[in-house]
């Protein structure tokens, strides 16, 4: 998850770049306290954190589909 900080500067970077540079110093300033609200809401998680996330996902799903088979083989075993 991204910490505060790096939003912070984030946000910083959009308002001095771009289109958004030439605007005055109070808009920029709404601007930028709420793009940091809803960033800070967001609830956003790092690239790194996502992929330990998905490749736990993809062990979850093979065991599933693994205790699936076998209890198909279970199934057809019954009398």
């Amino acid at each position: 998850m991204m910490n505060p900080e790096q939003i912070r500067q984030r946000i910083q970077d959009m308002l001095q770049q771009g289109p958004l540079a030439g605007l005055s110093g109070e808009i920029k300033l709404l601007l930028q306290s709420q793009l940091q609200a809803l960033l800070t809401s967001a609830d956003l998680v790092s690239r790194e954190e996502f992929d330990v996330q998905s490749e736990a996902l993809r062990r979850t799903r093979q065991r599933l589909e693994e205790l699936e088979a076998r209890l198909s083989v279970l199934e057809q075993q019954q009398p």
